[in-house]
């Protein structure tokens, strides 16, 4: 069991009483959609500056609301990502530290499919302990929908009304089966909840993990077509077709709520689960990113947008965190977050500079379920960011940079600076030690 844990039970008759009370006084619930880009480059936007891809509708969503250029992700991977963002909780916290569990000596997943969907249903476990957000805005009256990535089985289980993806890991349930067509596929899903939205008089909350720009990069050729010339290698030119991709469906979204008259009532949040630097030699690879410590597989920008409420700025400075999504959504939705959600609401740049620092879990793909009481075993690094200063505290030793001066990590100041590495290490202490874990 987990120290935070509250049941869910708690969170109906205690949060939810106050969450109804204050959006009863409220004059309309607005909808939400959580767009959740995969695998993508921090910078890989034309908001951000990249001087070849195109994100056009992305572009205007970004300029209409509240930008974060340094927002960062609690883990460079994805399983660990998604569960923090459900939950307003890092990896260390839920327990979901890796994508898969490790599979006993002799065994694999794909030979022995029974085991590893056990073992995945084990992995589930304290996951399923845990109050997501969308358990939360259900609890208040909202048809939620999943679509795209979700690994923690069956999306019914953890506050979605209505899902795509059925997590069943003996019939392809790894990590979203059919959800994955979303934005690649079909759009119908979503057409569909917005019916049920207006038919039932009930608002809607969208889970658009859409499975993009993440590999396989088969962006049709009408994508590709664009940048094949332009990009520096073949590989390159595909993943860049396949962020443009994504981009189209984000404005197939925002046009069919125009069309029906909800953009205004529709508060959109965006941000990546984690990022990526293209193999310029091998196609659907990354180089010095994903899974990995580096800017360019923690970093990612953050918005919110919604009509009228949110002011447009555009912020480079303030640092902020996936750990910051869930309770901005609930609090957007006149709802107050559950206690152990430890975010603050990205729409009040005011309490995130004064918070002025992130966290990053990073850990091993695959995790020892034996050992999942122990939050260092297949730690690969732990990582604060304050300020302009990052320290990368690993198992073999510590690493200090300058982000002002050095905004790709590339150069080393921890032999130069030892009393500033003992200051941001005493941080990260500080962290692990105030969050809780299992125990």
């Amino acid at each position: 069991m987990y120290a935070f844990k509250i049941k869910r039970m708690l969170v109906v008759t205690g949060v939810a009483i106050v969450a109804i009370a204050s959006i009863t006084a409220s004059a309309k619930q607005p909808n939400v959609v959580f767009i959740l880009s995969d695998d993508q480059g921090w910078d890989d936007y034309g908001f951000m500056g990249h001087e070849h891809i195109q994100t056009p509708n992305l572009d205007r969503l970004a300029e209409a609301g509240l930008l974060y250029e340094r927002g960062y992700v609690t883990a460079p991977l994805c399983r660990p990502s998604l569960a923090s963002l459900a939950t307003g909780l890092y990896p260390h916290e839920t327990g979901i530290r890796g994508n898969d569990p490790v599979m006993p000596k002799g065994t694999n997943r794909k030979a022995d499919k029974k085991l590893f969907g056990e073992l995945r249903t084990e992995m589930t476990e304290p996951f399923a302990e845990c109050t997501t957000f969308i358990e939360v805005l259900r609890d208040n009256g909202y048809l939620t929908l999943q679509t795209g990535k979700w690994w923690e089985e069956n999306p019914l289980d953890h506050g979605f009304t209505d899902a795509m993806t059925h997590g069943n890991a003996l019939k392809g349930g790894r990590h979203g089966d059919v959800g994955l067509r979303i934005g690649r596929a079909t759009m119908k899903p979503f057409h569909d909840i917005v019916e049920k939205s207006k038919a039932e008089e009930k608002p809607f909350f969208l889970w658009y993990g859409v499975f993009l720009p993440h590999s396989p990069h088969d962006a049709p050729d009408r994508f590709y077509n664009k940048y094949k010339d332009i990009a520096p290698n073949e590989p390159t030119a595909r993943y860049w077709a396949n962020v443009d991709w994504f981009d189209e469906g984000c404005g197939q979204i925002v046009q069919h709520l125009k069309e029906q008259g909800l953009y205004e009532d529709t508060i959109f949040v965006y941000t990546c689960d984690n990022g990526w630097v293209q193999n310029p030699e091998r196609k659907d690879s990354s180089i010095r990113s994903k899974r990995e410590p580096n800017e360019a597989g923690i970093r990612t920008p953050i918005f919110i947008t919604h009509a009228d409420t949110v002011k447009p700025l555009r912020d480079k400075e303030t640092l902020a965190s996936n750990i910051d999504i869930a309770t901005t959504i609930l609090h957007a939705c006149g709802i107050k977050p559950p206690a152990e959600m430890s975010g603050l609401d990205l729409r009040v740049p005011s309490a995130l500079k004064k918070r002025d620092r992130i966290f990053v879990d990073v850990y091993e793909h695959d995790i020892n379920l034996d050992k999942r009481g122990d939050i260092v075993d297949g730690l690969k690094a732990w990582v604060v960011v304050d300020g302009w200063d990052k320290l990368i505290a690993k198992p073999e030793g510590k690493e200090l940079y300058d982000l002002k001066a050095d905004p790709d990590d590339r150069s080393n100041l921890a032999t130069k600076h030892p009393e500033k590495v003992s200051k941001l290490w005493m941080l990260i202490e500080e962290w692990v030690k105030e969050t809780p874990q299992l125990h």
